[in-house]
């Protein structure tokens, strides 16, 4: 039976989770590891590059509330419509004017 082989993405991931919970600096990790120092860098780097988002969005919060169409009428009467609805709302409050 053959032995399963972690992904090296893997092996660097636990190996930098484990330096993190550590106390020794990086350079000690590797040694005390039989760790290339450069190849930890290379993939420390390579780690926390793919762990940030790529996309230059910003998230921002949208109310579920529709804008409000403030309608005045003759005889100092307002009338707040929901934007959504205004299209079926001013036919018929201009069938009963006029």
């Amino acid at each position: 039976m053959e032995l399963e082989q972690k992904p090296k993405q893997d092996i660097w991931r636990e190996h930098i989770n484990n330096w993190r919970q550590s106390t020794l600096s990086q350079k000690e990790y590797c040694q005390r590891n039989d760790i290339s120092f450069s190849s930890f860098g290379y993939w420390r780097s390579r780690l926390n590059r793919l762990a940030k988002p790529r996309n230059k969005l910003i998230p921002i919060a949208v109310s579920q509330t529709a804008p409000v169409i403030a309608v005045f009428l003759p005889g100092g009467l307002r009338l707040d419509v929901p934007s959504h609805v205004l299209a079926d709302v001013l036919p018929v409050v201009y069938r009963t004017i006029q």
